[in-house]
């Protein structure tokens, strides 16, 4: 098999989403639903969904001109990312934003990893290519020249050879809306879920993520670096 051969290749994620978008909102429904009944009970949930609805209407007016500007032509993920700005708006009303955050990474403790396998190649697959780190890094890298043609990010490529690379997003369109939305932590759900995936799932390929700052938590860039462990 070759690389380009791998599930989901040179594709990106407004592609590989939206292809998979009635098992991903199936998911996040019952996942989201389970961490905020835990947190917030019947009636607070009623009142989150009531809150959101309101948000939701209120973020509609939003100008999201400058993302459309940039390249992003996706309806799914505009809409997507205004209404996760929505309830995550709705939710610091109710709990607070530190407290909208634990919520939200519970959620993604349990969506994180059943998420990824949907549209990522499995672990088989890339343990099948003759060079499993160049396999991951020329994989990772089609998947970024996707993702900046989409308009979804733009980044710049700090390190590349036979034992680590990385890259460092320096645009994020969905974080962009959130911030357009007033509420830029709202993507910060989407960066922690990388963390609850990559580890376990590049371990066996011998690979090691690292990450340092995110844009959604107020770093100048989402850094991404993927090492081969000795």
């Amino acid at each position: 098999m070759r690389v380009e051969e791998l599930k989901n290749y040179g594709k990106a994620y407004s592609d590989t989403m939206a292809e998979n978008s009635r098992a991903m909102k199936k998911l996040f429904n019952k996942e989201g639903s389970h961490a905020i009944g835990r947190h917030l009970g019947v009636l607070g949930s009623l009142r989150l969904l009531l809150l959101a609805r309101r948000e939701r209407k209120r973020l509609a007016g939003v100008d999201l001109t400058p993302v459309r500007e940039k390249g992003l032509t996706s309806d799914f993920i505009i809409r997507q990312a205004v209404e996760n700005a929505a309830l995550f708006s709705a939710m610091t009303k109710i709990t607070g934003k530190e407290e909208a955050l634990t919520i939200h990474h519970e959620a993604m403790d349990k969506i994180a990893l059943p998420m990824n396998e949907m549209i990522q190649p499995s672990v088989d697959q890339f343990q099948q290519m003759e060079d499993t780190f160049k396999a991951c890094r020329d994989y990772w890298m089609a998947f970024w020249v996707a993702e900046k043609d989409a308009g979804l990010h733009d980044y710049e490529v700090i390190e590349d050879s036979d034992r680590a690379f990385a890259v460092n997003v320096k645009y994020c369109a969905p974080c962009e809306i959130a911030r357009l939305c007033g509420i830029v932590e709202a993507c910060d759900p989407y960066c922690y879920s990388d963390g609850v995936f990559f580890p376990g799932y590049l371990e066996p390929l011998g690979i090691r993520f690292a990450r340092t700052k995110t844009l959604a938590s107020g770093g100048d860039c989402c850094h991404f670096r993927f090492k081969k462990i000795q």
